[in-house]
């Protein structure tokens, strides 16, 4: 049985005014990606990727409460999406290596292992 405010949750995310408010949400962040790297600021592209971070986690709750997806896939996809993430704002701030270098091992940890993983676990 649902509680009241699970149902709000649902109707507003399923509702008009939730899907625009999402859809803003994504074109604000595109667009300030975007002048960022017009503007080659790092410091604006740090800061709307962390946005991005919380657009995210809002969008993986709304998933999971509305589609209940959460199976072990997701869980091992989410933990090293998590785990390259932090790498990368702690790989950039706190060590010397080049831009290509972090980058480079935030899609190794973010997309290569996670791939590597789940083959080796459905070929088991």
């Amino acid at each position: 049985m649902t509680s009241g405010a699970e149902e709000r949750t649902h109707t507003y995310f399923r509702s008009r005014f939730g899907a625009t408010a999402f859809g803003l949400a994504s074109l604000l962040v595109g667009i300030g990606l975007l002048y960022s790297l017009v503007t080659n600021s790092t410091d604006l592209f740090i800061g709307v990727l962390l946005a991005t971070l919380v657009f995210i986690a809002i969008s993986l709750y709304v998933v999971f409460r509305q589609d209940g997806v959460l199976t072990a896939e997701n869980g091992i996809i989410g933990v090293f999406v998590l785990v390259a993430l932090g790498l990368f704002f702690g790989l950039y701030e706190f060590t010397a290596l080049p831009s290509v270098v972090v980058i480079g091992v935030v899609i190794v940890v973010g997309v290569v292992i996670p791939n590597l993983v789940l083959k080796t676990v459905h070929e088991s």
